[in-house]
């Protein structure tokens, strides 16, 4: 059975959701949901004074209706499970995931997937700025899972990426992958000046050849009948590498000892 959370009204405020997961709510008694304390306005505030509650004790799938941006933290810490937004969600919307599945029918805020470890991430709109990164402070990005955004990426998507696969089916904006220490990221569309800017390691596949730093060495182009292979195994990667077997390859950020790889495909 699904555990269904709809707003009573539109927020006035910014709502932290954190710890609000399938798995937290299934060993619940309705009253007892009902009585869990949120960070709303500065405030804390219980949850039935937010939300209709449906479904509390069930071992299903979490689903809020009508989702909004001030919503942050949705599915931040997930293990297990799935969530279900059908609108947009706020800021650190499934940080350091390590497990289960969240998904987005709308558009996310900053900081999406931030340090995810495991699970998956698909968001059918656009996100914000630093996604599949660090967070603030932070010396590791996200290290595992797939964070497959159908539509655009801001600024500074896969900072300190260590692992994991991220795939944008639109735009992705400056500062891809900076600092990026392993994973690979996959963009369909442009990507915006100085990608790869301290690039260690790890795989960024493109169709469109975008301005790197002066670190960047022009390796030429390449027959590569391993990314056939990938389009097979890796169902996110079919849309982008299928039928594609040569790639002009990019290597920094040779200026810091780095050895990355900007494959844009032919």
């Amino acid at each position: 059975m699904t555990i269904t959370l709809r707003p009573h009204a539109p927020f006035a405020a910014r709502l932290d959701l954190a710890g609000i997961t399938p798995a937290a709510l299934a060993p619940l008694t309705l009253r007892e949901a009902e009585y869990l304390q949120l960070p709303y306005g500065g405030r804390m505030r219980p949850l039935a004074e937010l939300f209709f509650i449906e479904g509390a004790g069930s071992a299903g799938p979490l689903v809020i209706e009508i989702g909004d941006a001030r919503l942050d933290n949705v599915g931040a810490g997930l293990e297990q499970g799935e969530i279900i937004v059908d609108g947009d969600v706020g800021a650190w919307a499934g940080r350091g995931m390590s497990g289960g599945a969240l998904r987005i029918a709308g558009n996310a805020g900053e900081y999406l997937g931030a340090e995810l470890a495991g699970g998956r991430i698909d968001v059918k709109g656009n996100a914000d700025d630093h996604a599949g990164a660090a967070s603030s402070g932070s010396r590791r990005g996200m290290s595992g899972g797939v964070l497959a955004i159908h539509g655009s990426a801001g600024k500074r998507l896969a900072e300190r990426q260590r692992g994991g696969l991220i795939v944008v089916g639109g735009d992705a904006g400056e500062g891809l992958a900076t600092d990026m220490i392993a994973g690979t990221v996959a963009v369909e569309g442009a990507i915006g000046a100085l990608a790869g800017r301290g690039m260690k390691r790890g795989t960024v596949f493109t169709r469109s050849a975008p301005v790197l730093p002066a670190g960047f060495v022009d390796t030429g182009s390449h027959d590569l009948i391993a990314l056939r292979l990938l389009s097979r195994r890796i169902a996110d990667l079919k849309n982008l590498l299928d039928g594609v077997t040569s790639a002009r390859r990019m290597v920094g950020d040779t200026l810091l000892g780095g050895q990355g790889e900007v494959l844009v495909l032919r």
